[in-house]
């Protein structure tokens, strides 16, 4: 699982740094961007589930957020192909995908919280204090998305690249972690 991590941690990182540099074409690729993170996302973290979910006692919200990044991911996909062949979906799709882009970042700065918590009582190392400031930060941008859509559809390129900014460090930095965090 750790390569795998590392494979869509860089990938992530990658992403990122195209997000932020070209936060316009981010927006009209948004869909396939999303469609793509959300799929692999949530693929992962259902594999990571079922093969770890014996070993740890705290996985049931990973196989959650996976399940719901995959079927949240699919949906995009199918929403995206129809927007291709009916232009009047389009504004519809934008705005789902405002919405659920927001919603996607508080649930993130959720996870990332909770996970943070879960490192700092079973590591002597500091990397818990990268995943509470990083979920902060997702769960900051997501309620204030959630209240002002305009700003998410302004700066969505960009807090894509945060996110995916976010996401790419947490899986690097899980990379140098020992098995045992997710253990009571």
């Amino acid at each position: 699982m750790k390569v795998i991590n590392g494979i869509v941690g860089v990938l992530s990182i990658f992403g990122a740094i195209y997000c932020l540099f070209f936060p316009g074409l981010s927006f009209i690729n948004i869909g396939w961007v999303i469609t793509t993170i959300l799929g692999i996302f949530g693929i992962c973290s259902i594999i990571f589930y079922f093969t770890k979910k014996k070993m740890y006692e705290n996985l049931m919200i990973e196989g959650v957020h996976g399940a719901f990044g995959l079927v949240v991911g699919i949906a995009a996909a199918v929403v995206s192909m129809l927007a291709i062949f009916v232009p009047s979906i389009q504004a519809v799709l934008d705005l789902i995908i405002l919405i659920i882009f927001a919603i996607w970042m508080i649930l993130d700065g959720v996870s990332s919280i909770a996970e943070s918590f879960a490192m700092k009582k079973a590591s002597t190392s500091k990397s818990w204090i990268l995943a509470l400031v990083l979920g902060i930060i997702m769960l900051i941008f997501g309620i204030y998305g959630i209240c002002h859509l305009i700003f998410v559809a302004r700066f969505i390129g960009i807090t894509m690249g945060i996110m995916l900014m976010s996401y790419g460090i947490k899986l690097i930095a899980s990379l140098f972690e020992k098995d045992e965090y997710c253990k009571k």
